[in-house]
């Protein structure tokens, strides 16, 4: 690097490091313009990696992007990342001795895992390589009599259960995970706590015979989780309570139906019918009365701007298949299957993005979070073309980035004569 170069490089390590990071905090919280802001000095990648900052993110951004999926399909990577996303190889599951792990859950940038035979679950943080490996209560789940009944679990942050909305840092904050199943005549559940290490006294319910859990995952909603039953059922879990309750659903959702959070903090329930995505709310008795009822709120014509080919030859030729694969935990994106792939779509802009080519997945977890580089990026050029766009688009910023675009672009100069 030529002296001039040196003096440029020194000028961006020389900048206090508020300074920095209210520049950072401008920029969208997309993976390419953070791994982009990485590539400007060791030091600005250590202060993105810090926790501090990655809570300044959170508060001043709220809500995370979306990065793509996990899902469960043998035969291909584990994840699949939205466009941009870098990084994929430390996405693509736990390593853990080469044991075979299912996702169940995604919450606040963690994913929660379980062996087959569910003796033990891990929960993970994809960003910072952070895992915790959990006893099964196996023991318990045989005292209740679970025999062969499907299981199912959620993950609880500090921020679900402390009134913070859902809207903190939980990369290194306490949390729980709550296991839930049926056995006999009841429904069970147990609560795990990583402050004590330990899971918490059998909880239950009484249940009709039929009632087995859906495959599908849980949606958390306050301080409350919520499973599918089959048989027309919705279990909810109050962690505050520490209780469970039945609930029947409506009956006009035979198939295909995914629980989301609504806004407001509401319990929805979604379902396909004739290509359309049909969005349910439960709401209070207009009679005060102690009860549910569920309300249609919307209905969204997904082969108006989806692509949905037919079926071309056999038993269900001119048939469109359409599927919910998952949404994500605020319910603001849904992935949607069609023989055309997997679609990402964002409700209230009615847009989309391809995921995957088609593929047999029944089930993905979406995985949102804000991006944390685990080393070097390869996108600075990008991140000059973002820093020049706020340049023009706002006037408070410009004598900063002033200060920092003319270094940014000779270590961009010196990145390219290294690499050739």
């Amino acid at each position: 690097m030529s002296a001039a170069a040196e003096a440029e490089a020194a000028a961006v390590e020389s900048l206090p490091d508020d300074v920095v990071a209210e520049i950072l905090l401008c920029l969208p919280p997309h993976p390419s313009f953070v791994s982009g802001a990485s590539l400007v000095c060791k030091r600005w990648l250590h202060l993105i990696r810090s926790p501090s900052f990655l809570r300044r993110v959170c508060a001043f951004h709220r809500t995370p992007p979306v990065l793509g999926f996990f899902h469960n399909y043998r035969d291909l990577p584990s994840f699949v990342p939205a466009e941009g996303v870098p990084g994929r190889n430390r996405m693509d599951g736990v390593d853990d001795g080469g044991d075979a792990r299912m996702f169940i859950d995604c919450r606040h940038g963690r994913a929660l895992l379980r062996r087959y035979d569910w003796a033990d679950l891990v929960v993970w943080d994809p960003m910072t390589g952070e895992r915790r490996r959990i006893a099964g209560p196996n023991q318990k789940m045989q005292g209740g009599g679970a025999g062969t009944s499907r299981r199912s679990a959620a993950l609880f942050c500090s921020c679900d259960v402390s009134g913070g909305g859902g809207d903190q840092d939980c990369h290194s904050s306490p949390f729980h995970v709550v296991v839930v199943f049926t056995g006999g005549c009841r429904a069970f559940a147990c609560v795990y706590s990583s402050l004590t290490d330990a899971w918490g006294d059998l909880i239950s319910t009484p249940a009709p015979l039929p009632c087995e859990l859906c495959d599908t995952p849980p949606a958390l909603v306050g301080e409350a989780s919520y499973w599918l039953s089959y048989g027309g059922l919705i279990l909810e879990f109050q962690f505050g309570s520490q209780s469970l309750t039945l609930m029947k659903r409506p009956l006009e959702m035979l198939a295909d139906v995914r629980l989301v959070r609504l806004e407001e903090d509401g319990l929805g329930l979604a379902f396909i019918k004739d290509s359309t995505l049909h969005l349910w709310a439960r709401e209070v008795a207009d009679d005060g009365a102690p009860k549910w009822k569920w309300i249609p709120r919307r209905a969204i014509e997904l082969d108006k701007f989806l692509p949905m080919p037919r079926v071309l030859t056999g038993k269900w030729c001119g048939e469109m298949f359409v599927s919910i694969s998952g949404f994500s935990e605020d319910g603001n994106v849904v992935f949607i299957r069609t023989l055309a792939g997997v679609f990402l779509v964002w409700l209230e802009a009615l847009k989309f993005k391809k995921m995957s080519d088609p593929l047999y997945m029944m089930t993905v977890h979406p995985y949102s979070s804000f991006y944390v580089p685990n080393g070097m990026g390869s996108s600075l050029s990008f991140f000059i073309l973002c820093c020049l766009v706020l340049f023009l688009a706002n006037e408070k910023i410009s004598s900063v980035f002033l200060l920092v675009l003319n270094p940014v672009l000779c270590v961009s100069l010196w990145f390219r004569s290294e690499s050739k």
